[in-house]
């Protein structure tokens, strides 16, 4: 099978989103042996537009519940550690290198200037982050006021798309309505860029049950 690189979908809600995307990389995804030795079923370069991250966010076929949910989105928006990870997403963003919270340079910058470019934060800190084993898999968050409303572009340079990607698209939901809601519009749509979209082999069998 040649080798297909760039996709994008359009869905209507996370898990429309979750779901077209599994599709995606199981039929036209490749295997690849990653550099842990893990076998991935692969698609590069997944673009997925959400039109709508308010309703049904929360796909039947996952193991998380609302309420686990809720507390991986809190520490996404509060940068709180409270399970001393090496690290988390929220501390990246809101205490990027013990330096700068960036979800409040993205507010002011928004409030200041409506069409800015510059509501951007990122996670990876290269001096810590090219020496270490875990390292961010969720690279950029940009922020754009377009059409009345925040919409959130992330990327992701790896994405567990059958493990991670509900979870972390409910979290930046939320995310973006804090955003939204401290710049004083609505909140609109998410994109997500996934430079590797991919399934481990450990999660095959559920995938192929599911699809």
């Amino acid at each position: 099978m040649t080798l297909q690189i760039g996709r994008i979908i359009r869905a209507g809600t996370i898990s429309d989103a979750w779901y077209r995307g599994l599709n995606m990389i199981w039929n036209h995804g490749h295997e690849v042996t990653d550099e842990r030795g893990s076998r991935i079923r692969e698609y590069l370069n997944l673009m997925v537009v959400i039109q709508d991250p308010y309703n049904d966010r929360i796909p039947a076929d996952i193991s998380w519940n609302e309420e686990r949910l809720e507390e991986y989105a809190k520490q996404l928006i509060t940068g709180e550690n409270v399970q001393d990870f090496e690290y988390t997403y929220g501390q990246r963003l809101r205490n990027w290198n013990d330096e700068v919270d960036q979800i409040a340079y993205v507010i002011d910058k928004l409030k200041s200037n409506p069409t800015s470019r510059r509501a951007t934060a990122v996670t990876w800190v290269p001096t810590i982050d090219t020496v270490v084993d875990e390292v961010p898999c969720m690279i950029i968050d940009d922020f754009k006021i377009r059409g009345g409303k925040v919409n959130l572009t992330t990327l992701f340079r790896s994405h567990d798309f059958a493990g991670a990607y509900p979870a972390n698209l409910y979290g930046l939901s939320r995310l973006l309505e804090y955003v939204a809601g401290e710049v004083g519009a609505e909140p609109g749509m998410i994109t997500t860029i996934s430079a590797s979209a991919h399934i481990y082999e450990h999660d095959w069998d559920m995938v192929e049950g599911i699809l």
